[in-house]
């Protein structure tokens, strides 16, 4: 699968798994010219710089696990599913590509990850909620320069996963900069045909 590369003014590049067609369709010109624009999609306004290039490349990793259904047999295709849930390596996968999008404010990304209703408290003991979440990575208020793992314990449930994971973060939060380690608990639930997070808990070691 392809992801779109937006170039920026201001010399930052967002990566999103948003289609370039479906960008440029929802593009705000001002006076009809490109490096006028400011991305808007839906309510969520991505940029506040000006918009130099939108380039779609192949994307190194592949994007969130969804099952096909098919009409072959209830039993069978319960099976599988079970088959798939009962496996590790997909949320080890899914942890991956969260992180990456809370590295490159993925928008389009953390949107698919996170539940409509999503819980989650964070290390200051503050509950956050999808909404606030998604805003503080487009108004710019949380940005990370890295986010990176060194464990990860996943345990498998019927319809999903927890996981639980050392993450080391290096970035800025307001006038504060983010420097530490954090242990990070997530609960992951297969909702529909895809998983999301629905439960999660941040600690600062």
């Amino acid at each position: 699968m392809n992801e779109t590369i937006i170039t920026l003014s201001t010399g930052e590049k967002i990566r999103t798994e948003a289609p370039e067609q479906q960008i440029l369709e929802h593009i705000t010109n001002n006076q009809g010219m490109m490096n006028k624009a400011f991305v808007v999609i839906g309510d969520v306004h991505i940029a506040t710089a000006h918009i130099v290039k939108i380039e779609s490349t192949p994307d190194e990793f592949e994007r969130p696990i969804r099952f096909e259904h098919t009409d072959n047999g209830e039993g069978q295709e319960e099976l599988e599913q079970t088959e798939e849930v009962s496996n590790p390596d997909q949320f080890e996968l899914l942890e991956q590509q969260f992180r990456e999008a809370m590295q490159t404010r993925d928008i389009f990304a953390l949107d698919t990850f996170l539940h409509d209703d999503l819980v989650f408290i964070n290390h200051e003991g503050s509950y956050v909620t999808k909404d606030m979440d998604l805003e503080a990575h487009r108004t710019l208020a949380v940005r990370f320069t890295q986010v990176s793992c060194s464990d990860l314990q996943i345990k498998p449930t019927k319809d999903g996963a927890v996981t639980i994971s050392r993450i080391h973060l290096e970035g800025q939060e307001g006038d504060e900069k983010i420097s530490g380690d954090f242990i990070y608990t997530r609960v992951w639930q297969l909702i529909g045909d895809q998983y999301q997070v629905i439960a999660g808990h941040c600690s600062k070691l």
